[in-house]
């Protein structure tokens, strides 16, 4: 099963329909919007994505006690956190969860905001951020999207350029419990 995961695409429609064309060549079914903005799932979605997400800190839906800010997915058999945010914020609501607490229920935690793309494993849970699809370079770095690849306990994470679809960074993520 294959993945796409994407976040902080800030209203670029263009990159949005050049990466959502890249998947479903990819023959990817599912996408995780991981916020910022989170009205661009509509967009994702009628490429013919199924578009799992949630919103951004400085979305209105954010504080919107009707949508979760951060939410659990399984798929493939593993249990991924989305979430905008690695770590608590001022925004939050009461009830939602600290990801740094949530992290030890799940296999990943998949996060935005920083636009800084990154693959790295805390206590063995993968945090992966997918970077950004602004339509420029922003804080240093290339508009870029995730692909994970999940089969039998393994997690296979690529961060690829927009631009090419090319990987900058891969990591494989082994897990031998279940959650």
């Amino acid at each position: 099963m294959i993945i796409g995961v994407v976040s902080d695409t800030h209203g670029n429609q263009e990159g949005m329909r050049r990466l959502a064309a890249w998947l479903q060549s990819l023959g990817v079914q599912t996408l995780l919007h991981l916020g910022d903005d989170y009205r661009d799932q509509e967009t994702l979605t009628r490429s013919g994505l199924e578009v799992i997400g949630v919103p951004g800190l400085y979305c209105p839906e954010y504080r919107d006690p009707g949508v979760p800010n951060r939410q659990v997915a399984t798929l493939g058999g593993l249990k991924f956190l989305l979430t905008h945010t690695e770590s608590r914020n001022r925004f939050d609501l009461p009830g939602d969860p600290d990801p740094e607490m949530a992290c030890y229920e799940v296999d990943a935690v998949l996060f935005g905001h920083t636009h800084n793309p990154k693959l790295e494993e805390r206590m063995g849970i993968a945090w992966i951020n997918p970077g950004h699809l602004r339509h420029r370079t922003d804080r240093g770095f290339p508009p870029t999207f995730a692909l994970l690849s999940i089969s039998a306990g393994r997690l296979k994470a690529q961060i690829c350029l927009l631009l090419n679809g090319a990987p900058l960074q891969e990591k494989i993520f082994r897990f031998t419990t279940q959650r």
